[in-house]
């Protein structure tokens, strides 16, 4: 009996949700954490190795060049006629360039160039420490 006199039937009136929000962030932690990893094993490039090289920061077109000079775009393969309008279509302003240490020197720079005709001013090219 409750302080009115009535009998509680045990009708619950409100769900819990403490749990599932609980439940929810720590889903949210785990794909927040995975997704650096999955986005990175996407094409096994032999990075060179730089003594002097240094993270970059904020968000970048990932271009990837792989040792037969096959170009990928955030995993994506692109025809290289196709690259530049790609680059432009993600609009932006950042590129960074992950060629495997025996890609010909000629694959690299139509990378840079269709870099430079989509409008793109900032671009890294990736290594190992």
């Amino acid at each position: 009996m409750n302080d009115y006199g009535e009998r509680d039937e045990g009708v619950v009136s409100g769900i819990n949700v403490t749990p599932m929000v609980d439940i929810m962030m720590v889903l949210l932690i785990i794909f927040m954490a995975t997704a650096r990893f999955v986005s990175d094993s996407s094409l096994k490039v032999n990075l060179p190795r730089a003594s002097n090289s240094a993270v970059s920061r904020g968000r970048s077109v990932n271009v990837t060049v792989d040792a037969g000079g096959a170009v990928r775009v955030d995993g994506h393969t692109v025809s290289g006629d196709d690259l530049e309008g790609v680059l432009k279509s993600s609009r932006s302003g950042r590129v960074t360039v992950s060629a495997d240490k025996k890609t010909a020197y000629d694959s690299v720079v139509k990378v840079l160039d269709a870099a430079k005709g989509a409008g793109i001013t900032k671009v890294s090219l990736a290594t190992e420490r």
